[in-house]
């Protein structure tokens, strides 16, 4: 195939009387655009399954919340600190390869944890190295995976195209809960890491159908640092993106959320694998009621507005996740986060890529993710405060921070915010 840039696919004009459902239905009958999304909703699954299997793991390990919390942490600091020239990479390279690449890699990482298991040799920091790795790869497939969404349906599309690919990644979410927890206990840590292997190899086989390359913007090159360099230039000279990049950053408190799920679903609430895996599916499904809602209701503008209002959501719940009276109330908040988490993801995913041009496109979506990521920071703190003070304070600590932070926000920069 040639490296030339694949031209823009046309779609259909949208029209202010279309409805919101009929508008997903032509966005699902463009070309390649169904066998890209069933791709992606493989991928979701077995990730999420990889994930779970994961955090299991690293409790048979060690017993300390630091521990299993550290664990998190530096994966998302290798996201983190890769995601950057993750994104100048995307904007030069075949978005396809890079996603093929990327999922393959993934399947060496689960395999070869698999075996080590099975092997009964792997350690602690086995598994800490290895989260590195599978950090790494995850900083390239994440801006990969989104931006060939634009590429394949093109960018009148990109509100349905990405809370559709949304909806994919919840059904992700709620099967590889579902599916996780009951392999987990049903089969064990190393079947479980081998099935969804498995399954990582169908979906990076099933990108091989599509047959766009994914749109390089570039043709000539320069050093990684000089496109950096470009990419943070052009945000900082727009205030409502730095705003709302900053909305973003709150994540070092919210992303604290992941690592201590199960931590209180085998400590708070001595709830199994099965209870693990019922929290994750709840919030699951709230992630997919947002993602249908905002494929019907998509969003069109503010959207400054809805990533900082959507991200002081999220904190509000991880506040109330702290006073985890019961496993049916927690379940509840399980589904609130992840109706929050969802809204703040499409339009921060929408918003971003419709406010830029196509060439930054890679960059200030890496930005965002970079952002997402630095949770790696609150989740190795977090741990260490609940060894202290107890799980649910820490838990309150890291809700109170930043939804106290966002409605300051809210208050003082809406006008910029809603300039964007």
């Amino acid at each position: 195939m040639s490296d030339e840039p694949t031209p823009e696919p046309q779609s259909p004009p949208r029209t202010a009387s279309a409805s919101g459902f009929r508008e997903a239905v032509e966005t699902f009958r463009l070309p390649h655009y169904g066998p890209l999304w069933a791709s992606n909703l493989v991928q979701f699954i077995c990730f999420h399954v990889l994930f779970m299997a994961m955090q299991w793991l690293v409790t048979t390990l060690t017993d300390l919340r630091g521990g299993v919390t550290f664990l998190s942490a530096i994966q998302g600091a290798s996201i983190a600190l890769a995601s950057p020239f993750a994104g100048v990479i995307v904007d030069r390279y075949a978005k396809r390869n890079l996603i093929l690449l990327g999922r393959l890699g993934l399947v060496g990482v689960a395999t070869t944890t698999a075996l080590l298991v099975h092997a009964e040799v792997l350690s602690y920091w086995g598994l800490v190295a290895i989260g590195i790795v599978g950090g790494a790869l995850a900083s390239v497939l994440g801006p990969a995976t989104q931006t060939f969404v634009v590429d394949v349906v093109g960018r009148n599309r990109t509100q349905h195209a990405v809370t559709l690919n949304s909806i994919g990644s919840s059904f992700g979410t709620v099967g590889g809960a579902a599916v996780g927890g009951v392999l987990i206990g049903a089969v064990g840590v190393v079947s479980t890491y081998l099935m969804a292997a498995t399954g990582v190899v169908l979906s990076a086989l099933a990108i091989l159908t599509i047959p766009m390359r994914g749109r390089t913007e570039r043709s000539e090159r320069s050093s990684l640092t000089r496109d950096l360099r470009e990419g943070f230039a052009y945000v900082r000279e727009r205030p409502p993106l730095m705003l709302a990049l900053l909305a973003c950053s709150m994540a070092i408190f919210n992303g604290a959320m992941g690592p201590m799920r199960v931590i209180f679903a085998k400590y708070v609430f001595e709830a199994g694998p099965s209870g693990f895996g019922a929290m994750s599916a709840a919030h699951g499904i709230g992630t997919m009621a947002a993602a249908i809602f905002l494929t019907l209701r998509p969003p069109t503008k503010h959207f400054g507005l809805l990533i900082s209002g959507t991200m002081g959501l999220y904190a509000f719940g991880v506040l109330a996740y702290s006073f985890a009276f019961s496993f049916e109330y927690i379940l509840v908040v399980e589904l609130f986060l992840g109706v929050a988490g969802q809204a703040w993801n499409i339009c921060a995913m929408v918003g971003f890529q419709l406010v830029v041009p196509p060439e930054m496109r890679g960059r200030v979506l890496s930005m965002v993710l970079t952002l997402a990521q630095l949770g790696f920071i609150g989740a190795g703190v977090v741990g260490l405060l609940a060894d202290a003070v107890g799980d649910q304070l820490a838990v309150g600590i890291f809700g109170a921070i930043p939804t106290t932070l966002l409605a300051l926000q809210l208050l003082f920069g809406w006008r910029v915010l809603k300039q964007m």
